[in-house]
């Protein structure tokens, strides 16, 4: 949770999100009686405003950083499988000892089978989502590679001054690294979430190898080979 008093001091300035982009100006904030901000508003250009909630703001020493609204969806799926799995496996332990009776336990099975089909529903949204989101990045790189294209053919061509050439390369080389950084961020949680609607519910029992006994180590008998004296 922000505080008023943690952001009240960005007014006015950019916001990035955290992979370095300008995404605005922060022009206003909104906040509850208690000073929790509820949202702020940026303005992206002189005649659009878009509002931010407060679960995607994050607050650094020295700024603001907007996260991605795929990045909190994600975030809060995975956090919710991860901790449906883990009641999931310790009920399951708990009744294999029988530590709890059976009526708890089956009460107890219904509800997180419930919560896991819903949690599992959210994950496949939110897979499809992310499947979106890097295509749009693809989509987004190629535009990017393709101006850098250009600007080389017409620097080559003498047709662009180096200034020209040099601030326009500079400028979409950066945003094309931020993309590709964000790709990476989008596949990472994709895999984590494939990852944990994977991981098995049912306890892995540790089990402690058997060995065969081994017969009893004995000395060799020695030979003693006594020769007949001659007659």
């Amino acid at each position: 949770m922000v505080s008023l008093d943690q952001v009240e001091k960005f007014l006015g300035q950019v916001v990035r999100d955290e992979y370095g982009r300008s995404l605005g100006k922060v022009v206003a904030v909104f906040a509850d009686v208690s000073g929790n901000v509820e949202a702020i508003e940026i303005a992206v250009n002189d005649y659009e405003l878009v509002k931010v909630g407060a679960e995607r703001i994050v607050r650094t020493p020295d700024a603001l950083v907007v996260l991605p609204e795929w990045k909190v969806a994600a975030i809060d799926v995975e956090n919710r499988l991860d901790r449906v799995k883990k009641r999931m496996r310790s009920l399951e332990e708990l009744n294999r000892k029988g530590i709890i009776p059976t009526h708890a336990y089956e009460d107890l099975r219904k509800r997180l089978d419930s919560e896991f089909k819903k949690v599992k529903e959210d994950s496949a949204k939110v897979r499809e989502v992310l499947k979106a989101k890097i295509n749009e990045l693809d989509d987004q790189i190629i535009r990017y590679e393709r101006a850098i294209a250009n600007v080389y053919v017409l620097y080559m061509s003498n047709e662009v001054s180096e200034q020209s050439y040099k601030a326009s390369m500079d400028f979409l080389r950066n945003a094309k690294s931020r993309c590709l950084d964000e790709k990476k961020d989008v596949e990472k949680h994709l895999e984590l979430l494939s990852k944990l609607e994977a991981e098995p519910v049912e306890p892995q029992v540790k089990t402690t190898p058997t060995t065969q006994p081994q017969p009893p180590q004995t000395a060799p008998i020695p030979v003693v080979v006594i020769e007949e004296a001659p007659h």
